[in-house]
């Protein structure tokens, strides 16, 4: 089984993120303030230092209340305090010591962060971009027509990218050493000595994060935020990857169908090692049947130099949002908030009208999490 494709941007349906509580009303000035804060901090301190930062911050987190039953802010916010580092540790423990007296502004700054790194990672990652017919067709044609097609020159770029990719991995999985069925079929019978299966140009960061679509302000205004959001906390993608260059060698590598699922469902991660280009399996599902199917360890190699490697830092933010997902819980709900969207067809849709299609549609959206 491949990778579910997509006809459009599976980001593109999200409402208006939350905003950023530094970011909105009377705290918009004191943005600024936090950031320089939260670097001196990170420059001028040691990690021991910044360690015990943390315990009092963590204290302060035990003290909140949640809002009502279903508010888990103390929960997600300790899982990126213990996932973050550096300065983006830094920026988020200075903001929550600056909201921990304000109940209401923790929860948006956990609201921010599911909205604006979360659920868009969890929504967009593994999915293989192509143009493919819909496999759902609830959505109502003024819906389907606000989704954003791939452009043609995307396409393009994601096979020539492809195609990169495979001569630099050797023409199989980085993962599991499959040859790509194409290039086996093609190959001498001699040399026919691995075996074969579906391989895809699966992207580190989704390619839904690519260049900003300007047709839907809401749509732009979200990747600007996710994009912001992304260099605020993890400060190491700035200069390094950016809308207009998610499809670059660096940010790509050959796998299976199904090694590309899993890794885009956050299912492993991959740890580097002290050793250039060798990285160690971290089975984020161990429940999963394909997660057992991983070796424990897998080394890269350049089998042509002129394509890039895979960035090393590219899959460390990969594997933290990964544990975040997993310790907070937001990824299995991203999951179940999906499949429940998914298993709703015209044909168990009542015609009484006695289905509640607002429930699908906030399915869809992602606005129970």
């Amino acid at each position: 089984m491949s990778s579910p494709t997509w006809k459009a941007d599976p980001l593109a349906l999200l409402p208006t993120l939350s905003q950023h509580p530094r970011r909105s009303g009377s705290d918009e000035s004191q943005a600024s303030d936090t950031s320089t804060e939260a670097e001196q901090l990170s420059l001028a301190s040691s990690s021991t230092i910044l360690n015990l930062q943390l315990e009092l911050i963590k204290d302060k987190l035990k003290e909140y209340k949640p809002l009502d039953a279903n508010d888990d802010t103390a929960k997600v916010l300790n899982a990126f305090l213990d996932n973050l580092y550096g300065l983006g540790l830094a920026t988020l423990a200075h903001e929550i010591d600056k909201f921990s007296s304000d109940p209401l502004k923790l929860r948006q700054l956990r609201n921010c962060l599911v909205d604006a790194i979360l659920k868009p990672m969890a929504a967009a990652g593994g999915k293989q971009p192509g143009v493919t017919p819909s496999t759902n067709d609830l959505a109502d044609d003024a819906i389907e027509a606000a989704m954003s097609s791939i452009e043609g020159s995307s396409r393009k770029g994601q096979a020539t990218l492809k195609a990169d990719c495979l001569r630099r991995d050797n023409n199989r999985c980085v993962i599991m050493g499959i040859v790509d069925s194409k290039v086996w079929k093609e190959m001498p019978t001699e040399e026919r000595t691995s075996k074969h299966g579906a391989t895809e140009c699966a992207h580190i960061l989704p390619f839904a994060l690519r260049k900003l679509d300007d047709r839907s302000a809401t749509h732009t205004k979200n990747k600007a935020a996710i994009w912001w959001a992304l260099y605020e906390y993890f400060p190491i993608l700035n200069g390094k990857i950016a809308p207009n260059t998610i499809n670059q060698a660096a940010n790509a590598m050959t796998l299976a169908a199904f090694a590309h699922r899993v890794f885009g469902a956050f299912s492993f991660g991959l740890k580097a090692t002290e050793k250039d280009h060798e990285y160690q399996i971290e089975v984020l599902d161990p429940e999963s049947y394909e997660t057992s199917l991983l070796p424990p360890q897998v080394t890269f190699l350049q089998h042509d130099t002129r394509v890039p490697m895979p960035d090393k830092d590219l899959l460390d933010v990969h594997l933290r949002i990964g544990r975040i997902l997993k310790v907070s819980g937001i990824g299995a709900a991203v999951r179940q908030s999906l499949a429940r969207y998914e298993d709703r067809t015209e044909d168990n849709i009542s015609s009484d009208g006695s289905t509640n299609l607002e429930r699908i549609l906030g399915d869809k959206l992602l606005m129970y999490i």
